[in-house]
Protein backbone atom coordinates (compact mmCIF):
# COMPACT_ATOMS: atom_id res chain seq x y z
CA UNK A 1 0.00 0.00 0.00
CA UNK A 2 2.56 2.14 0.78
CA UNK A 3 4.34 1.28 -2.08
CA UNK A 4 1.17 2.48 -4.40
CA UNK A 5 0.62 5.74 -2.44
CA UNK A 6 4.58 6.86 -3.17
CA UNK A 7 4.14 6.23 -7.09
CA UNK A 8 0.15 8.09 -7.26
CA UNK A 9 2.24 11.52 -6.21
CA UNK A 10 4.91 11.35 -8.82
CA UNK A 11 2.13 10.85 -10.95
CA UNK A 12 -0.43 13.60 -10.24
CA UNK A 13 2.84 16.32 -10.22
CA UNK A 14 3.80 14.87 -13.79
CA UNK A 15 -0.26 15.44 -14.86
CA UNK A 16 -0.19 18.92 -13.30
CA UNK A 17 2.84 19.76 -15.13
CA UNK A 18 1.56 18.76 -18.69
CA UNK A 19 -1.53 20.84 -17.72
CA UNK A 20 -0.05 23.94 -16.96
CA UNK A 21 2.74 24.09 -20.43
CA UNK A 22 -0.53 23.59 -22.36
CA UNK A 23 -2.26 26.74 -20.19
CA UNK A 24 1.45 28.43 -20.98
CA UNK A 25 1.08 27.19 -24.70
CA UNK A 26 -2.29 28.29 -25.04
CA UNK A 27 -1.57 31.32 -23.84
CA UNK A 28 0.86 31.96 -26.19
CA UNK A 29 -0.97 31.01 -29.55
CA UNK A 30 -3.55 33.78 -28.74
CA UNK A 31 -2.57 37.44 -30.38
CA UNK A 32 -3.71 41.15 -28.93
CA UNK A 33 -5.04 44.37 -31.36
CA UNK A 34 -2.52 46.64 -30.02
CA UNK A 35 -2.60 49.88 -32.11
CA UNK A 36 -5.58 51.45 -34.89
CA UNK A 37 -3.70 54.74 -36.81
CA UNK A 38 -5.34 56.44 -39.50
CA UNK A 39 -3.09 57.86 -42.37
CA UNK A 40 -4.47 59.68 -45.45
CA UNK A 41 -2.54 60.33 -48.25
CA UNK A 42 -2.96 61.68 -51.83
CA UNK A 43 -6.25 60.17 -52.73
CA UNK A 44 -6.50 57.23 -50.67
CA UNK A 45 -7.44 56.41 -46.80
CA UNK A 46 -5.30 54.25 -44.99
CA UNK A 47 -6.12 52.04 -41.40
CA UNK A 48 -3.41 50.29 -39.87
CA UNK A 49 -4.07 47.95 -37.34
CA UNK A 50 -1.36 46.17 -35.37
CA UNK A 51 -1.36 42.70 -33.52
CA UNK A 52 0.94 41.21 -31.46
CA UNK A 53 1.03 37.34 -32.31
CA UNK A 54 0.01 35.44 -35.45
CA UNK A 55 -3.47 35.58 -36.86
CA UNK A 56 -5.44 35.45 -39.72
CA UNK A 57 -8.05 37.67 -41.52
CA UNK A 58 -11.31 37.05 -43.73
CA UNK A 59 -13.21 39.77 -45.44
CA UNK A 60 -16.83 39.81 -46.72
CA UNK A 61 -18.73 42.79 -48.08
CA UNK A 62 -22.29 43.84 -47.09
CA UNK A 63 -24.55 45.82 -49.28
CA UNK A 64 -27.48 46.53 -46.73
CA UNK A 65 -26.62 48.42 -44.96
CA UNK A 66 -22.99 49.21 -47.03
CA UNK A 67 -20.06 47.72 -44.61
CA UNK A 68 -17.33 46.03 -44.98
CA UNK A 69 -16.49 43.44 -42.29
CA UNK A 70 -12.73 42.03 -41.57
CA UNK A 71 -12.20 38.86 -38.98
CA UNK A 72 -9.19 38.39 -37.28
CA UNK A 73 -8.96 34.95 -35.51
CA UNK A 74 -7.18 34.22 -33.15
CA UNK A 75 -7.15 37.28 -31.54
CA UNK A 76 -8.55 37.25 -27.91
CA UNK A 77 -7.84 41.03 -26.66
CA UNK A 78 -8.61 44.51 -28.16
CA UNK A 79 -6.76 47.31 -27.07
CA UNK A 80 -8.34 49.99 -29.66
CA UNK A 81 -11.49 52.29 -29.20
CA UNK A 82 -14.82 50.61 -29.81
CA UNK A 83 -16.10 52.93 -32.28
CA UNK A 84 -14.29 56.13 -34.18
CA UNK A 85 -16.20 57.92 -36.21
CA UNK A 86 -14.41 59.15 -39.32
CA UNK A 87 -16.26 61.41 -42.31
CA UNK A 88 -13.81 60.80 -44.98
CA UNK A 89 -13.44 58.90 -48.56
CA UNK A 90 -16.91 57.35 -48.11
CA UNK A 91 -16.17 55.91 -44.82
CA UNK A 92 -18.63 57.05 -41.67
CA UNK A 93 -16.91 55.08 -39.00
CA UNK A 94 -14.66 52.15 -37.79
CA UNK A 95 -16.50 49.59 -35.27
CA UNK A 96 -14.05 46.78 -33.07
CA UNK A 97 -16.08 44.17 -31.89
CA UNK A 98 -15.14 40.86 -29.57
CA UNK A 99 -17.46 38.88 -31.76
CA UNK A 100 -16.05 35.55 -29.19
CA UNK A 101 -13.20 34.16 -27.22
CA UNK A 102 -10.45 34.48 -29.69
CA UNK A 103 -12.59 36.88 -32.69
CA UNK A 104 -12.09 40.69 -33.33
CA UNK A 105 -14.65 42.21 -35.88
CA UNK A 106 -13.72 45.24 -38.03
CA UNK A 107 -16.82 46.75 -39.13
CA UNK A 108 -16.33 49.97 -41.47
CA UNK A 109 -19.71 51.38 -42.25
CA UNK A 110 -20.00 53.21 -45.28
CA UNK A 111 -22.70 56.30 -46.83
CA UNK A 112 -24.49 56.44 -49.91
CA UNK A 113 -21.19 56.73 -52.42
CA UNK A 114 -18.87 53.25 -51.57
CA UNK A 115 -15.49 53.85 -52.09
CA UNK A 116 -13.13 50.79 -53.35
CA UNK A 117 -10.90 48.99 -50.98
CA UNK A 118 -7.96 46.95 -50.44
CA UNK A 119 -6.39 44.93 -47.81
CA UNK A 120 -2.50 43.74 -47.53
CA UNK A 121 -0.96 41.98 -45.03
CA UNK A 122 2.24 42.58 -43.78
CA UNK A 123 4.74 42.53 -40.95
CA UNK A 124 4.07 46.12 -39.60
CA UNK A 125 0.34 44.52 -39.44
CA UNK A 126 -2.88 44.97 -41.31
CA UNK A 127 -3.56 47.39 -44.00
CA UNK A 128 -6.75 48.32 -45.27
CA UNK A 129 -6.93 51.24 -47.70
CA UNK A 130 -10.18 53.07 -49.25
CA UNK A 131 -10.38 55.55 -52.53
CA UNK A 132 -12.86 56.61 -54.39
CA UNK A 133 -11.39 56.43 -58.18
CA UNK A 134 -11.51 53.38 -60.36
CA UNK A 135 -12.68 50.05 -59.80
CA UNK A 136 -13.29 48.38 -56.63
CA UNK A 137 -9.52 46.52 -55.86
CA UNK A 138 -10.07 42.74 -55.16
CA UNK A 139 -9.42 41.81 -51.77
CA UNK A 140 -6.23 39.55 -51.78
CA UNK A 141 -5.67 36.61 -50.15
CA UNK A 142 -4.23 37.58 -46.46
CA UNK A 143 -2.01 35.25 -45.30
CA UNK A 144 -1.05 34.70 -41.33
CA UNK A 145 1.95 36.98 -40.18
CA UNK A 146 4.89 35.71 -38.35
CA UNK A 147 4.71 35.15 -35.01
CA UNK A 148 6.27 38.16 -33.02
CA UNK A 149 9.21 36.66 -30.95
CA UNK A 150 8.39 37.43 -26.83
CA UNK A 151 9.87 40.60 -25.58
CA UNK A 152 10.85 41.03 -22.59
CA UNK A 153 9.14 44.78 -20.57
CA UNK A 154 10.92 46.89 -18.28
CA UNK A 155 8.02 49.13 -18.12
CA UNK A 156 4.29 49.31 -18.56
CA UNK A 157 3.07 50.08 -21.93
CA UNK A 158 1.98 53.50 -23.11
CA UNK A 159 -1.67 53.74 -23.55
CA UNK A 160 -2.85 53.62 -27.29
CA UNK A 161 -3.92 56.84 -28.65
CA UNK A 162 -7.65 57.52 -29.71
CA UNK A 163 -7.79 58.31 -33.27
CA UNK A 164 -9.29 61.62 -33.61
CA UNK A 165 -12.02 62.27 -35.89
CA UNK A 166 -11.63 63.30 -39.37
CA UNK A 167 -13.77 66.15 -41.06
CA UNK A 168 -15.40 65.46 -43.82
CA UNK A 169 -13.62 67.79 -46.86
CA UNK A 170 -14.44 66.23 -49.66
CA UNK A 171 -13.00 67.80 -52.86
CA UNK A 172 -15.51 67.92 -56.08
CA UNK A 173 -14.66 69.37 -59.25
CA UNK A 174 -16.80 69.09 -62.69
CA UNK A 175 -19.38 71.25 -63.82
CA UNK A 176 -22.80 72.16 -62.95
CA UNK A 177 -26.25 73.43 -63.54
CA UNK A 178 -28.88 74.54 -61.78
CA UNK A 179 -32.64 75.81 -61.52
CA UNK A 180 -33.28 77.95 -58.92
CA UNK A 181 -37.08 79.61 -57.94
CA UNK A 182 -38.45 81.75 -55.12
CA UNK A 183 -39.25 85.43 -54.20
CA UNK A 184 -37.77 88.44 -54.01
CA UNK A 185 -38.60 90.64 -51.09
CA UNK A 186 -38.12 94.76 -51.53
CA UNK A 187 -36.46 95.39 -47.65
CA UNK A 188 -34.91 99.41 -49.21
CA UNK A 189 -37.27 102.38 -48.66
CA UNK A 190 -40.09 103.52 -50.74
CA UNK A 191 -39.01 105.87 -53.38
CA UNK A 192 -40.68 109.00 -52.43
CA UNK A 193 -40.58 112.75 -53.62
CA UNK A 194 -42.87 115.81 -53.74
CA UNK A 195 -43.78 118.29 -56.25
CA UNK A 196 -44.80 121.37 -56.63
CA UNK A 197 -47.08 123.21 -59.44
CA UNK A 198 -49.85 126.39 -59.90
CA UNK A 199 -53.06 126.22 -59.36
CA UNK A 200 -55.81 128.77 -59.39
CA UNK A 201 -52.75 131.50 -58.48
CA UNK A 202 -51.91 129.02 -55.70
CA UNK A 203 -49.07 126.78 -55.07
CA UNK A 204 -50.46 122.88 -55.61
CA UNK A 205 -48.19 120.00 -53.79
CA UNK A 206 -47.81 116.51 -54.92
CA UNK A 207 -46.28 113.94 -52.93
CA UNK A 208 -45.75 110.83 -54.48
CA UNK A 209 -44.50 106.96 -52.89
CA UNK A 210 -43.82 104.09 -54.97
CA UNK A 211 -43.05 100.85 -53.40
CA UNK A 212 -41.87 97.59 -54.63
CA UNK A 213 -43.80 94.40 -54.19
CA UNK A 214 -42.56 91.32 -53.16
CA UNK A 215 -42.50 89.14 -56.73
CA UNK A 216 -41.92 85.64 -57.99
CA UNK A 217 -37.81 85.28 -58.73
CA UNK A 218 -36.41 82.47 -61.41
CA UNK A 219 -32.88 81.78 -62.18
CA UNK A 220 -30.76 79.29 -63.90
CA UNK A 221 -26.99 78.75 -63.00
CA UNK A 222 -24.36 77.52 -64.94
CA UNK A 223 -20.65 76.79 -63.62
CA UNK A 224 -17.76 74.44 -62.36
CA UNK A 225 -16.69 73.48 -58.67
CA UNK A 226 -13.15 73.76 -57.58
CA UNK A 227 -12.45 71.66 -54.70
CA UNK A 228 -14.06 73.54 -51.94
CA UNK A 229 -14.88 76.23 -54.37
CA UNK A 230 -18.03 76.72 -56.25
CA UNK A 231 -17.77 79.52 -59.17
CA UNK A 232 -20.68 80.45 -61.56
CA UNK A 233 -22.89 82.52 -63.28
CA UNK A 234 -26.02 83.00 -63.26
CA UNK A 235 -29.32 84.75 -65.33
CA UNK A 236 -32.47 85.33 -63.72
CA UNK A 237 -35.59 87.47 -64.30
CA UNK A 238 -38.28 88.89 -62.10
CA UNK A 239 -41.46 90.67 -62.81
CA UNK A 240 -41.15 94.23 -61.00
CA UNK A 241 -44.09 96.26 -59.96
CA UNK A 242 -43.65 99.51 -58.29
CA UNK A 243 -47.52 100.89 -57.30
CA UNK A 244 -47.99 104.48 -56.28
CA UNK A 245 -49.79 106.15 -53.74
CA UNK A 246 -50.52 109.93 -54.44
CA UNK A 247 -51.41 113.17 -52.28
CA UNK A 248 -52.03 115.90 -53.86
CA UNK A 249 -52.53 119.64 -51.77
CA UNK A 250 -55.25 121.47 -54.62
CA UNK A 251 -56.04 125.16 -53.60
CA UNK A 252 -59.67 125.63 -53.29
CA UNK A 253 -61.12 127.30 -56.87
CA UNK A 254 -62.71 130.47 -54.60
CA UNK A 255 -61.50 130.43 -50.94
CA UNK A 256 -57.52 131.27 -50.95
CA UNK A 257 -55.69 129.66 -48.20
CA UNK A 258 -58.04 126.35 -47.87
CA UNK A 259 -56.20 123.44 -49.66
CA UNK A 260 -57.94 120.38 -50.14
CA UNK A 261 -55.98 117.05 -49.76
CA UNK A 262 -56.80 114.68 -52.52
CA UNK A 263 -55.21 110.82 -52.15
CA UNK A 264 -55.36 108.55 -54.98
CA UNK A 265 -53.10 105.49 -55.80
CA UNK A 266 -51.85 103.73 -59.38
CA UNK A 267 -51.18 100.09 -59.77
CA UNK A 268 -47.80 100.37 -61.06
CA UNK A 269 -48.03 98.50 -63.93
CA UNK A 270 -46.05 95.54 -65.10
CA UNK A 271 -42.47 96.15 -65.61
CA UNK A 272 -39.69 93.64 -65.92
CA UNK A 273 -36.48 92.69 -64.31
CA UNK A 274 -33.02 90.63 -65.90
CA UNK A 275 -29.83 89.79 -63.71
CA UNK A 276 -26.69 88.32 -65.12
CA UNK A 277 -24.33 88.24 -62.16
CA UNK A 278 -21.29 86.03 -61.19
CA UNK A 279 -20.70 84.26 -58.13
CA UNK A 280 -18.24 82.40 -55.89
CA UNK A 281 -19.19 79.93 -53.13
CA UNK A 282 -16.48 78.79 -50.28
CA UNK A 283 -17.85 75.71 -48.84
CA UNK A 284 -17.08 75.80 -44.74
CA UNK A 285 -19.21 72.74 -44.08
CA UNK A 286 -18.97 69.58 -45.96
CA UNK A 287 -20.02 66.52 -45.67
CA UNK A 288 -20.94 63.48 -48.40
CA UNK A 289 -24.32 64.53 -47.74
CA UNK A 290 -25.25 68.17 -47.39
CA UNK A 291 -22.66 71.10 -47.97
CA UNK A 292 -22.97 74.95 -46.09
CA UNK A 293 -21.46 77.48 -48.29
CA UNK A 294 -21.41 81.72 -48.33
CA UNK A 295 -19.78 83.95 -50.86
CA UNK A 296 -20.46 87.36 -53.02
CA UNK A 297 -21.89 88.15 -55.96
CA UNK A 298 -21.80 91.02 -58.59
CA UNK A 299 -24.11 91.44 -61.51
CA UNK A 300 -25.63 93.76 -63.84
CA UNK A 301 -29.21 94.42 -63.71
CA UNK A 302 -31.48 95.54 -66.88
CA UNK A 303 -35.02 96.34 -66.22
CA UNK A 304 -37.63 99.34 -65.95
CA UNK A 305 -39.63 101.72 -63.16
CA UNK A 306 -42.67 103.38 -64.17
CA UNK A 307 -43.94 107.02 -62.67
CA UNK A 308 -46.59 109.21 -62.79
CA UNK A 309 -46.03 111.73 -65.25
CA UNK A 310 -49.32 113.78 -65.11
CA UNK A 311 -52.94 113.40 -64.50
CA UNK A 312 -56.52 115.62 -64.68
CA UNK A 313 -59.04 116.00 -61.98
CA UNK A 314 -62.77 117.06 -62.22
CA UNK A 315 -64.22 119.01 -59.18
CA UNK A 316 -67.72 119.98 -58.52
CA UNK A 317 -69.50 121.53 -55.75
CA UNK A 318 -69.36 122.52 -52.71
CA UNK A 319 -65.82 121.50 -53.81
CA UNK A 320 -64.60 120.00 -51.35
CA UNK A 321 -61.70 116.94 -50.92
CA UNK A 322 -65.07 114.52 -51.28
CA UNK A 323 -65.72 116.12 -54.56
CA UNK A 324 -62.58 115.88 -56.68
CA UNK A 325 -62.03 113.06 -58.74
CA UNK A 326 -58.74 112.53 -60.25
CA UNK A 327 -58.55 110.94 -63.79
CA UNK A 328 -56.79 110.36 -66.95
CA UNK A 329 -53.32 109.56 -65.26
CA UNK A 330 -50.30 109.32 -67.53
CA UNK A 331 -47.14 107.75 -66.59
CA UNK A 332 -43.73 107.32 -67.52
CA UNK A 333 -41.36 104.72 -67.81
CA UNK A 334 -37.73 104.91 -66.98
CA UNK A 335 -35.53 102.13 -68.15
CA UNK A 336 -32.09 101.59 -66.00
CA UNK A 337 -28.68 99.40 -66.61
CA UNK A 338 -27.32 99.14 -63.10
CA UNK A 339 -23.98 97.40 -60.82
CA UNK A 340 -25.92 95.06 -58.46
CA UNK A 341 -24.03 93.32 -55.61
CA UNK A 342 -24.94 90.84 -53.20
CA UNK A 343 -24.01 88.15 -50.56
CA UNK A 344 -25.44 84.37 -50.82
CA UNK A 345 -25.87 81.56 -48.55
CA UNK A 346 -26.11 78.06 -49.99
CA UNK A 347 -27.00 74.64 -48.95
CA UNK A 348 -27.01 71.90 -50.95
CA UNK A 349 -28.35 68.41 -50.05
CA UNK A 350 -27.19 66.07 -52.40
CA UNK A 351 -29.57 63.25 -52.64
CA UNK A 352 -26.83 61.21 -55.04
CA UNK A 353 -23.48 61.81 -57.34
CA UNK A 354 -25.28 64.00 -60.03
CA UNK A 355 -28.08 65.59 -58.45
CA UNK A 356 -29.18 67.48 -55.19
CA UNK A 357 -31.41 69.86 -53.76
CA UNK A 358 -30.70 73.82 -52.97
CA UNK A 359 -31.71 76.22 -50.60
CA UNK A 360 -30.40 79.40 -51.02
CA UNK A 361 -30.98 83.02 -49.35
CA UNK A 362 -29.26 86.04 -51.24
CA UNK A 363 -29.21 89.58 -49.94
CA UNK A 364 -29.02 91.79 -53.16
CA UNK A 365 -28.67 95.58 -53.11
CA UNK A 366 -29.39 97.85 -56.55
CA UNK A 367 -29.63 101.59 -56.79
CA UNK A 368 -30.75 102.62 -60.10
CA UNK A 369 -32.02 106.29 -61.00
CA UNK A 370 -35.49 107.21 -61.75
CA UNK A 371 -34.90 110.38 -64.84
CA UNK A 372 -38.36 110.90 -64.01
CA UNK A 373 -38.48 111.39 -60.39
CA UNK A 374 -34.71 112.25 -60.36
CA UNK A 375 -34.05 110.48 -57.55
CA UNK A 376 -32.66 106.56 -57.37
CA UNK A 377 -34.58 103.93 -55.69
CA UNK A 378 -33.03 101.26 -52.96
CA UNK A 379 -33.94 98.41 -54.38
CA UNK A 380 -32.44 95.78 -51.59
CA UNK A 381 -34.06 92.72 -51.64
CA UNK A 382 -33.52 89.20 -50.25
CA UNK A 383 -34.36 86.05 -52.24
CA UNK A 384 -35.10 82.77 -50.25
CA UNK A 385 -35.24 80.08 -53.29
CA UNK A 386 -35.27 76.58 -53.26
CA UNK A 387 -33.34 74.86 -56.69
CA UNK A 388 -32.50 72.03 -57.80
CA UNK A 389 -28.68 71.24 -59.60
CA UNK A 390 -27.02 68.63 -62.03
CA UNK A 391 -23.47 67.87 -61.63
CA UNK A 392 -21.47 66.82 -64.37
Amino acid sequence: MKKLSGQIAPALFAVGLIFFNAGISMSQTTSVLKEMSLQKGGARLNFLFKVEGAYVVEASFLPSPPRLIVDMTPISEMQILPVTQIGDMGVLDVRAVQSGPDKIQIIFDFGPMIPAYGITQGAEGLKISFWNEGEIAAISDPRPAEAAKPIVSTAPAAPVAPVQARSAALERSGFFIAGRAGLSLFVGEDLSVEKTFDLYGETATLAESYSFRTVPAFELQFGRYFNRTKIGIGIGYSPLKNPGSFTAGLPHPFLPETPRNVSFESDGGKNTLWDFSVFALFSFLNTEMLSVAAGPMIGLSLGAMQSMEDFDFTEESPYDAAHVTVANMTYAKDQFTELSFGMLLSLEYRLNEGLGLLFDLRGVYLNPKNVTLGKRANLLHLQPVLGIQYSF
